[in-house]
């Protein structure tokens, strides 16, 4: 069986190598053991970089640094608005409303809906009143049929 170096175990970990290597050397730690631990001991040694990094004070400077280089970005200015125009809108609403009261239209509307209101209820009534005549007619027909049935006797 072939083993993998350390150096390309490192490579791994970095993930400087190409898709189709990675995936062979994914493969490869599913049947060797021997190259599993150089590549624990690979992803051991990277974050063991990476914490010596994090930690000095340089790197927390040049981080800062690097922050405080970026553009911040420009804040939108907001349109402020006045209250003169504020103003503007409520008498615009309150024109809109005395002319749409003038003209009736709430009225219609109104009317309209009692309209739809009426109908439903003469549907109601009308289902109600069917099912009873049905019933009356029924009650009718078995009141016949007992007296029919008195007389034969």
């Amino acid at each position: 069986m072939n083993h993998m170096k350390y150096e390309n175990w490192l490579k791994y970990v970095r993930d400087e190598l190409n898709e189709d290597t990675r995936e062979q050397y994914e493969n490869h730690l599913y049947r060797c053991d021997h190259c599993l631990e150089l590549y624990l001991k690979a992803v051991e040694a990277i974050e063991f970089q990476t914490l010596e990094i994090a930690e000095s004070s340089n790197f927390t400077d040049s981080i800062m640094k690097q922050l405080t280089e970026l553009k911040t970005p420009e804040k939108k200015k907001r349109k402020k608005i006045s209250h003169k125009q504020t103003i503007v809108h409520y008498f615009v609403a309150a024109a809109v409303t005395l002319l749409l009261m003038s003209t009736g239209v709430f009225t219609n509307l109104m009317n309209m809906a009692s309209s739809f209101e009426n109908s439903e209820q003469k549907q109601a009534d009308s289902f109600v009143q069917a099912f009873l005549n049905k019933q009356g007619s029924f009650t009718n027909k078995f009141e016949e049929i007992l007296k029919e049935g008195e007389h034969n006797e």
